[in-house]
């Protein structure tokens, strides 16, 4: 979620904001960690924006997911999701301490994955579990055997700079707010799909936006030229408004994402060690829609 459960609960990270100085525009993505990058009127570290690390999968391969029951508190269960050859996730290379000594873990970002996928290991009653995506995350792929079912692939064009892909309906107005958005989201996924997501009131606190897309759709092509990036689906996605481009195959429908390159930036309380943080703001198919983007590191 916008503020308690993604940017908050990181927000007591302590790196310095650099002013000024030569770098990079954030136009599109830089993967290179510990790189500075413009942001706005700041110089930021990657290391503190959402520098995501994307996997894709060598073979069919089997993960462990957590859900938790939808509409009360209760205790998750595990679950074994299946991810056909040639899945994306996201998530990132680690080691883990057994005994003495360092083995490589690849901990995977469960809950970005499409609900498409998602659904198909979702006991009834139940919703993915979105803080397990930390790094205490129960998808965790250990062993050789299991590690060589994943490959390192850049980040896919699809994906939004420096955004998990979760966008929210508002403009400036709206990413500065303080309030949680409870309308409209729009998720871009790993694995590739466009999901139209209306939040839920019914459910428990933070799943809102994990529940059944309105319209969703797999993504079959990707132009990127900044600042627009055009999604290709095959069919129309009530509630957003595309281009129909063809009238058969699997490119019937364009979905245009125009970055406006005007990050929006709320300061954080450097006395209390708690960093600012970036939101992006977007037309999507010329809706206003913003995402955050990661923190500024001012904190003490």
């Amino acid at each position: 979620m916008k503020h308690s459960l993604i940017r908050w609960g990181l927000a007591l990270l302590g790196v310095g904001l650099v002013l000024g100085g030569r770098t990079p525009v954030a136009h599109a993505q830089t993967e290179q960690p510990g790189a500075l990058v413009k942001v706005g009127h700041y110089t930021a570290s990657t290391d503190l924006l959402n520098l995501s690390q994307y996997y894709q999968t060598t073979r069919q391969t089997r993960v462990a997911v957590a859900y938790v029951p939808t509409t009360h508190f209760g205790k998750r269960v595990m679950r074994t999701l299946t991810l056909p050859k040639g899945t994306v996730v996201a998530g990132y290379l680690t080691q883990q301490k057994h005994g003495s000594r360092l083995t490589p873990a690849l901990l995977l970002y469960a809950s970005r994955l499409s609900h498409y996928r998602l659904a198909t290991a979702q006991p009834a009653g139940y919703t993915v579990d979105p803080t397990a995506d930390t790094d205490a995350t129960p998808t965790v792929i250990t062993g050789t055997k299991q590690l060589s079912a994943f490959k390192r692939v850049p980040c896919p064009k699809y994906m939004p700079a420096y955004s998990h892909g979760d966008l929210y309906l508002g403009g400036a107005t709206a990413a500065l707010s303080p309030e949680e958005p409870h309308q409209t989201s729009l998720r871009i996924t790993p694995d590739g799909y466009v999901e139209l997501l209306t939040y839920a009131t019914n459910v428990r606190t933070g799943l809102g936006f994990y529940q059944q897309p309105t319209s969703q759709a797999k993504i079959y092509q990707t132009r990127f030229n900044d600042p627009y990036r055009k999604l290709y689906v095959r069919h129309a996605l009530p509630g957003l408004h595309l281009t129909h481009v063809k009238n058969s195959g699997l490119r019937q429908y364009c979905l245009t994402l125009k970055n406006l390159h005007r990050p929006q930036h709320i300061a954080g309380d450097p006395l209390k060690g708690v960093a600012g943080t970036f939101d992006s703001l977007y037309l999507v198919g010329g809706t206003p829609y913003y995402t955050f983007i990661g923190f500024d590191g001012a904190s003490n």
